[in-house]
């Protein structure tokens, strides 16, 4: 039972990571998508790009965090057995 809650949570958590850069990257094509149609259609570009230069970063530092617990977790996973099989 333990292996299997084990499986599930790592599951979830490589769901979560995987989701996280998606939605980013997402996020990302439609800014980049919004500057570009306000450029064409001359309409306040600069308002997308200040748009951007805030939630770009943001969304990159809060998908980095998330990335840095996901593989700090599996690390912490791995010593763990590691551990019990001494």
């Amino acid at each position: 039972m333990n292996s299997m809650q084990n499986k599930i949570i790592a599951m979830a958590q490589l769901v979560s990571f995987l989701a996280m850069w998606i939605f980013v990257i997402g996020i990302i094509i439609w800014i980049i998508n919004l500057i570009s149609i306000s450029v064409e259609l001359q309409d306040a570009p600069g308002v997308s790009l200040g748009i951007s230069l805030v939630a770009i970063p943001v969304f990159i530092t809060l998908a980095c965090i998330l990335t840095y617990a996901y593989f700090g977790f599996k690390k912490n996973t791995s010593n763990l057995k590691n551990h019990s099989e001494d």
